[in-house]
């Protein structure tokens, strides 16, 4: 086991590295040596289509890097960018440097997440969501001891990692200027990003800066003023994080906006400078130009739908043109909310926006005025503009009430005298304002159950259920395997038969959301071209399954085979993930006559990893 870093070694102190570095070591600790030994660079083909899947970044980061390599081959250093998962797709810099790094198989084609490199700079950084340096003998690999690394993550415009950005350099020169530049850098890609879209974008400052290529804060907003995204900058400038995403901008800057240059100010009453950059071809909320319908698919980038929740779709989107109430019930994964934005995205309601709100996540001595909206002066601390409230802001579009069984009572009472009149009275105002959407609500609690308690209005629920559609789990899917293989295939992996009928055996509680998590760590596991097979699973998958459900997936029972098996307490004791994988060794070496090769491609790994499993 290799020696933790000394406190010598931290870098600079503001970056509270020391923890960060002593964190990431325990992490690696916990490793199977075996992962970190054997890198298993992608072949050419597969690298090729990790570039492509990473296209839009690669294209965007391309001026950064430029830039940035030319400054790091001159102090003899490269930069590298890997894509979400840590593979890294490209390098550039100094060529001598270069030649050293491909020893430590620093290079395109490698995955560099803690879990298959120990800690490291793009590794932690990934692992952290921030920006790191590991220098030296920090690195937890010993042969890794000749790099210093500086890395940090570029963000989307909603807070996912896209990329890390990577300057690594010999351990023996040190350059305490090199992570702020790859932060700086990293930032800069990140607006890249963030710029090329189609939505209002508003830049702001501190009223004494000025507006700067890479200290500028931008949101994006909507047609209805709501926040979209945002970059490192604007949340620094808000002092929030990417919570604010949904929010309507003026819960944080107060201020007329326009494309020209005015004055902003936080609710703290902080001054900003700030100007609105208008997405083509749409004007501008206050122009006299009519508006054209909105047409952008709020489905864009959502699982497509198939054969199981086309029919539900189908249904749910005549429901609602018909001007019915929609009620989604199904467990905790099962994809309510991605059905009811395809339901939006294909019904009459497309041209207006989808307002989703969580009755779980509204605080209850706010819900009301969030909901219903107020008038200037309405209450102590309201805002002097007024509020639209979440009702209203749905105009014209699909009102999404998530997690409806949560709402409180005396809210249930006046929710439901708006959906029955269709009009909404502020807080503080004797008028109604008329409102016309197409409704959508969702449950994972059995509402008839609630209402027996007397925890939900009879009455609401028999208005906002209108069209019943209950959503299947995951493991009834009469297609599970055909779908998890080909789940995993779009993340660019293969599945052995034996791994197939092991995962389409599991309970899967949390539905589709559980799936597409362990595809995910799979892949980032396994990223190379090798199947994955029963011996590659991550240790906690075999726990909830019954026992010998293992044992009959490494035998190639078929897809759901577990759930029919005998009662478990007439079995023998289900076996170690060890003796699954000595059992499945020695079945490959009988078949293949004791060559080591062959067995090895049988298996779907590495020689070298056979010949030390053998060894164990």
């Amino acid at each position: 086991m290799p020696t933790p870093p000394p406190l010598s070694l931290s870098p600079r102190a503001h970056q509270d590295p020391l923890a960060r570095i002593q964190q990431s070591w325990a992490r690696c600790a916990q490793l199977d040596p075996a992962l970190l030994a054997d890198p298993n660079p992608l072949a050419r083909a597969d690298l090729s289509a990790r570039r492509e899947a990473n296209r839009h970044l690669l294209h965007h980061a391309g001026p950064g890097i430029g830039a940035l390599g030319a400054m790091a081959g001159a102090a003899r250093g490269i930069v590298l960018l890997t894509d979400p998962s840590g593979l890294i797709l490209h390098e550039e810099g100094c060529k001598s440097f270069l030649d050293k790094a491909r020893r430590v198989a620093l290079q395109p084609g490698v995955n560099w997440a803690e879990t298959m490199r120990g800690t490291n700079a793009i590794g932690t950084a990934l692992h952290d969501g921030r920006p790191v340096r590991v220098h030296g003998s920090e690195h937890f690999l010993r042969c890794n001891s000749i790099l210093s690394c500086h890395a940090a993550p570029i963000f989307s415009a909603t807070g996912d990692i896209l990329g890390i950005l990577d300057l690594s350099g010999p351990a023996d020169d040190v350059q305490d200027y090199a992570l702020g530049l790859v932060w700086t850098y990293a930032r800069q890609i990140a607006d890249r990003l963030l710029c090329d879209t189609a939505y209002t974008r508003l830049e702001f400052a501190p009223e004494a800066a000025r507006h700067g290529e890479a200290g500028r804060a931008i949101l994006l907003l909507d047609d209805d003023r709501r926040i979209t995204g945002a970059n490192e900058a604007a949340l620094a400038a808000l002092e929030t994080d990417w919570g604010l995403i949904g929010t309507p901008v003026d819960r944080w800057l107060d201020g007329q906006l326009d494309t020209r240059e005015g004055l902003l100010r936080r609710q703290d009453g902080r001054r900003m400078a700030g100007r609105l950059h208008a997405s083509a071809p749409a004007p501008l909320r206050g122009s006299t130009a009519a508006r054209p319908a909105r047409t952008a698919p709020a489905a864009h980038g959502l699982p497509a739908p198939d054969a199981v929740s086309r029919p539900l779709l189908e249904q749910a989107v005549r429901a609602v043109d018909m001007g019915l109430a929609v009620l989604l019930q199904g467990e905790t994964g099962t994809g309510k909310e991605v059905l009811a934005r395809h339901v939006h995205a294909h019904s009459a309601w497309r041209a207006g926006p989808f307002v989703a709100i969580n009755c779980a996540a509204l605080p209850e001595h706010l819900i009301e005025s969030e909901l219903f909206g107020y008038e200037p002066g309405a209450f102590t601390g309201a805002r002097r503009e007024g509020a639209r409230g979440l009702l209203r802001q749905a105009q014209g579009g699909v009102l999404f009430l998530d997690e409806i069984g949560d709402m409180p009572l005396a809210l249930q009472t006046r929710l439901l005298r708006v959906l029955q009149e269709r009009e909404v009275q502020p807080l503080g105002s004797d008028k109604r304002v008329p409102l016309e959407f197409g409704l959508v609500s969702a449950s994972h609690q059995d509402l008839k159950a609630l209402v027996a308690q007397g925890r939900f209005r009879a009455d609401l629920y028999y208005r906002l259920q209108d069209m019943p559609i209950q959503l299947p789990p995951l493991r009834s899917r009469p297609d599970l395997a055909t779908y998890l293989d080909q789940g995993y295939a779009a993340l660019g992996g293969r599945l052995t038969p034996a791994a197939l009928a092991l995962l389409s055996g599991l309970p899967w509680p949390g539905n589709y959301r559980e799936m597409r998590s362990l595809l995910s760590r799979l892949r980032c596991l396994h990223p190379g071209a090798e199947p994955v097979d029963v011996h590659m699973l991550p240790t906690d998958v075999l726990d909830p399954l019954p026992a010998g459900a293992a044992a009959a997936a490494q035998d190639g029972a078929p897809a759901g085979s577990a759930a029919r098996m005998p009662d478990a307490g007439a079995m023998p004791a289900a076996p170690t993930l060890r003796q699954i994988e000595h059992q499945a060794i020695e079945q490959a070496l009988q078949a293949c006559q004791g060559n080591i090769s062959r067995a090895a491609r049988l298996l779907g790994m590495h020689r070298s990893t056979l010949h030390r499993r053998l060894r164990r």
